[in-house]
């Protein structure tokens, strides 16, 4: 595994060459691991190396990957009705916080002209897609070089399935570690929490929670002060997550 261990957050040079080795190496069928403040997190492009996510994670099949996006890829990839829009827009503009959004995808969208079918079946749910929004600086510089080039960045937590999230590469089981071509070292993850679980994840149109993830109580606060709308609180049990 080729390692970039800057134990820190980088500076904004460093992020930059950082950001263009992690994604000429996964456009090229490599699988990374990745850290996003949400949690470190693995991804891929090409349907091989998606394929070797699932492997690597003994992730179950029937469980899709999520997808790297931002704003403008929000804007243009998924159907969205205006209200759901000002509602995403409020959190991650206004009040710079992450999440994720499940809804359905323009299956015709230029983005998607270099995906190939594997990895497009095992990043989408029938008509939905995930996207992980405003996830770092990392996270906002590959998600942006991702729509320039319309190549996909598709991927999960990086961690065996079902055992956690994790917050510091470190931590990273070593079976997973081995099996990845590169892994980055920023420190520990902004958001680490006690649930160890990633983004929370909001259904458009329906507004499920279809995860009660990081940042949760914060979102739910906003959803009600400006929109007038009631998000469940956090399970105190049993899961708090739907996919």
């Amino acid at each position: 595994m080729q390692l970039i261990d800057r134990g820190q957050e980088p500076t904004a040079d460093e992020l930059t060459t950082d950001a263009r080795r992690i994604f000429g190496l996964l456009r090229s069928g490599g699988v990374g691991i990745i850290p996003f403040d949400v949690s470190y997190a693995i991804f891929a492009h090409t349907a091989r190396a998606v394929e070797r996510i699932y492997e690597i994670k003994n992730r179950s099949s029937a469980k899709p990957n999520g997808v790297i996006g931002n704003w403008d890829m929000f804007n243009e990839l998924i159907e969205a009705s205006q209200a759901d829009r000002d509602l995403v827009g409020c959190i991650i503009r206004d009040h710079d916080l992450p999440m994720s959004v499940v809804g359905p995808y323009r299956a015709d969208h230029d983005f998607l002209r270099t995906t190939e079918f594997g990895a497009l079946r095992r990043s989408t749910k029938g008509p939905t897609m995930d996207l992980l929004l405003n996830a770092g600086r990392l996270h906002g510089e590959l998600a942006r070089m991702s729509l320039d080039s319309a190549t996909p960045l598709m991927g999960s937590s990086a961690n065996r399935s079902l055992t956690g999230n994790k917050f510091a590469l470190r931590d990273i089981e070593e079976e997973v570690l081995a099996q990845v071509d590169i892994g980055v070292d920023y420190g520990r993850c902004k958001y680490a929490n006690e649930h160890f679980i990633g983004s929370t994840i909001i259904e458009m149109e329906t507004r499920r929670v279809l995860r009660f993830g990081c940042c949760y109580e914060q979102i739910q606060q906003i959803v009600r002060t400006e929109f007038n709308l009631v998000l469940p609180d956090r399970p105190t049990s049993g899961a708090m997550s739907l996919v």
